[in-house]
């Protein structure tokens, strides 16, 4: 009945008009003419562009003040009053002129970004990524619309709040400062496609992803994750997984991405962890497949596997097995297996596991177990004590002869 009552309004409210729900449904909510200068030619509108800018221009005013906006690399014609903000460098609009995106990455900007940035209505994207900016995710709740958030080589410490972008569908949080695990909030972000988290310090086990549908592609490779290797077998568009340079242990499960598309390119890397067992022949239902397993613990290939001719960029077709792997007793510089790029497995007498990339005594320096590691340290604390003896015994001798030896060189 509310066309009946408030006619076409009741549809759409007229252009010029605006309400927050585009349009009107009851006498308390009626559709109010904006007080601007708006020539808007849309129907339905939720806000009125020219009040939306007015506040958007007072947010980014306050976010070039608290981020030492005058020692920004640029700063073309920002605060300009005679110069409309969607002209104003890094700041792109849409939706009638408001502001849809800030694209502020590798500028300069120091300090904290107020948290008024997510008051921006109908921002999609903040690139705000190689600043050293102390970037907080309080009030990121308010940036219903935000998609796309790159804070990669900010310095981020952590991920608190994160939880609350439920939009987010890309996320770079690379090459930062984060420890500890990842927040159990992480896992409301049900839109989220892209999640890169590599090169930071991030621990413990890595956090279930399975209500996640729709991610597509996650790095989370140099970080010091733990446990077992997750299936990741509730993504079927997933396409992309680094968690290299980890401390995954075990084998890789049977039900690897067992839902994922096996007609599509898939590119899996494993690398330096520590898993075990044999590579398992459940993978060979994936067509296209590049899978880097170098400087683990594995003991061998299920032969299935060695038949995929279009595996690791057409090299399974070239050197079979040897293409995913070298055998123990081999080894191959840089890669741990055989391609047409160079990479050749050749003999190795320490090599006890598949896909050595490095032949000596303690094999690799990650993935081969904590036996180098161990090793390491005891020629470590060795040498430390010496260097300790030596300079004591330099100052006693000093000490009971009473003789100054500056310059003197002991020799231990």
């Amino acid at each position: 009945g509310a066309v009946e009552k408030y006619g076409c309004n009741a549809i759409l409210c007229e252009s010029g008009t605006f309400n927050q729900y585009g349009r009107q449904s009851t006498s308390d909510h009626p559709c109010t003419k904006c007080t601007g200068s708006d020539d808007y030619p849309y129907l339905g509108s939720s806000f009125c562009v020219s009040e939306e800018k007015k506040k958007e221009k007072q947010i980014l005013e306050l976010l070039f003040r608290t981020t030492g906006g005058s020692n920004w690399k640029r700063q073309d014609n920002w605060n300009d009053d005679g110069v409309d903000i969607c002209d104003w460098y890094g700041v792109m609009c849409s939706g009638g002129g408001t502001v849809s995106s800030l694209q502020l990455g590798s500028n300069n900007l120091v300090g904290t970004p107020p948290p008024e940035i997510f008051g921006l209505t109908n921002l999609k994207s903040l690139w705000l990524f190689s600043n050293p900016v102390d970037f907080k995710f309080n009030g990121i709740e308010k940036a219903g619309k935000l998609t796309s958030l790159l804070l990669d080589s900010t310095g981020l410490t952590s991920l608190e709040g994160v939880g609350n972008a439920f939009a987010l569908v890309d996320l770079d949080v690379r090459f930062n400062r984060l420890s500890g695990p990842i927040p159990d909030e992480f896992s409301r972000l049900m839109n989220l496609e892209t999640f890169s988290c590599s090169d930071n310090n991030l621990s413990g086990e890595f956090p279930d992803l399975s209500n996640i549908k729709r991610l597509r592609s996650i790095r989370a490779g140099n970080n010091k994750f733990s446990g077992s290797l997750p299936a990741f077998s509730s993504h079927p568009d997933l396409k992309t997984i680094d968690l290299s340079n980890n401390k995954f242990m075990g084998q890789i499960p049977p039900g690897f991405l067992t839902n994922a598309d096996v007609s599509e390119s898939v590119y899996v890397d494993l690398s330096s962890n520590y898993i075990e067992g044999v590579v398992p022949g459940e993978l060979a239902r994936f067509d296209k497949l590049t899978l880097y397993l170098k400087d683990n613990k594995i003991k061998g290939i299920d032969q299935s596997l060695c038949t995929k001719d279009l595996w690791n960029d057409g090299d399974v077709g070239t050197f079979q097995c040897d293409a995913i792997l070298c055998p123990s007793g081999t080894w191959a510089t840089t890669t741990g297996r055989a391609s047409k790029k160079g990479g050749q497995c050749m003999p190795c007498e320490y090599s006890d596991s598949f896909g050595l990339s490095a032949c000596n005594k303690y094999g690799s320096l990650r993935g081969i177990g904590n036996s180098a590691g161990s090793e390491f340290e005891r020629i470590g604390f060795f040498i430390t004590g010496l260097v300790i003896v030596c300079v004591a015994g330099f100052y006693i001798y000093r000490r009971m002869n009473g003789a100054k030896y500056e310059g003197v060189l002991l020799d231990c």
